[in-house]
C-alpha cells in the first residue's frame, strides 16, 4: 500500500523512523511526505533522507499550506518555493500541500488566493502535479483548475459532495480517501466514495492528523491506512488486495516511479 499524504516531519508521538518502521511492518510500501511551509522543508527533507537510509521508500512534495498565508507575503513565499524547487526538483514528486481554506479564522482570502495561484504556476512550470487542501473552497479551486491547462493532482482528504467530486474527476483530478471513511456515522461520505470511479481514488493517512475510528484521540500513522482500505473494499464489494493494487497503480500514475525508488535497506 502507498500512503500518498503524510506529514513525516510532524510525527512527534514517537519518532519519525519508529512510525515509518511500523508502517513498513503493516505493509506500507511507500509514503509521500508533504510540505506545509518554507521553514519546515529542511526538516522534512532530513527526515526523508534518514528514512531512506534506514530502508523506507519515501517521496517528497513541497508547498505552502493556506494556513501559512498570513505568515509571509505571498511574493516571499513564492520566491522561497521557486528557489527550493530549482535546487530540489530532481527529488520532488509534487507541489503540495497547497490550496484554499475558507473556514472561519483562516488567513484572508486575497492572501490565500495569491499564494495558491502562484504555486499553481510554479507547479506547471516544473511539470509537477499538485496536492490540494480544500475546505469550503471547492468552487474556487475548480475555477483555477479549469483555466490552468494541463494541471494534474489530487484533492487531499476529500469530504465534499458527489457533484463536486465528479467535477474534480472531470478535470482529471484524483480524490484522497482519508481516515474519515472509517467512522461509521460518515454515511454520506461512504456512499459517495463507494460510487466514484476506482481509478480516481488514492489512499492517504494525513498522519499525524485525522485519526480513524479505531484511534480516536491518538496520533494517526501511515500504518493505519489498511483500515481505510478494508472499509472502502467492503463498501464497494471489492477484494481488499485487488483494490489495494488499483489504488497503488493510481498513485504511481499521478506521482511516478519516485514513489518506489530504490533504497538502502537498514536494520529490520
Amino acid at each position: 500500500m502507498i500512503d500518498t499524504h503524510c506529514h513525516c516531519d510532524d510525527l512527534l508521538a514517537d519518532s519519525p523512523l519508529a512510525v515509518l518502521k511500523r508502517a513498513r511492518q503493516a505493509g506500507i510500501t511507500s509514503v509521500l511526505a508533504v510540505g506545509v511551509a518554507p521553514l519546515r522543508w529542511p526538516l522534512q527533507k532530513s527526515v526523508a533522507l534518514q528514512a531512506r537510509a534506514w530502508g523506507c521508500s519515501i517521496g517528497l512534495a513541497y508547498g505552502i499550506h493556506p494556513w501559512w498565508a498570513s505568515e509571509m507575503a505571498p511574493s516571499a513565499g513564492l520566491a522561497a518555493l521557486s528557489t527550493w524547487l530549482d535546487h530540489e526538483r530532481h527529488d520532488t514528486l509534487a507541489v503540495g500541500e497547497i490550496g484554499l481554506d475558507f473556514a472561519p479564522n483562516r488567513p484572508p482570502i486575497t492572501q490565500q488566493m495569491a499564494l495558491f495561484e502562484g504555486q499553481i504556476a510554479l507547479a506547471r512550470a516544473h511539470e509537477l502535479p499538485v496536492i490540494l487542501h480544500e475546505r469550503k473552497s471547492a468552487d474556487q479551486l475548480l475555477r483555477v483548475i479549469r483555466r490552468t491547462a494541463g494541471l494534474r493532482g489530487v484533492v487531499h482528504g476529500f469530504v465534499g459532495s458527489r457533484q463536486q467530486a465528479e467535477q474534480f474527476i472531470a478535470q482529471g483530478f484524483y480524490l484522497g480517501v482519508g481516515a474519515a471513511i472509517t467512522h461509521p456515522r460518515a454515511t454520506r461520505l461512504r456512499s459517495m466514495l463507494a460510487a466514484l470511479p476506482v481509478d480516481r481514488l488514492l489512499l492517504e493517512s494525513d498522519a499525524p492528523n485525522q485519526p480513524g475510528a479505531q484511534h480516536k484521540n491518538a496520533p494517526n500513522e501511515p500504518a493505519f491506512i489498511g483500515e481505510q482500505l478494508a472499509v472502502l473494499a467492503e463498501l464497494r464489494g471489492d477484494a481488499p488486495d485487488a483494490l489495494g493494487r488499483q489504488l497503488d497503480a493510481n498513485a504511481m500514475a499521478l506521482f511516478g516511479g519516485g514513489l518506489t525508488q530504490s533504497v538502502n535497506h537498514g536494520p529490520g
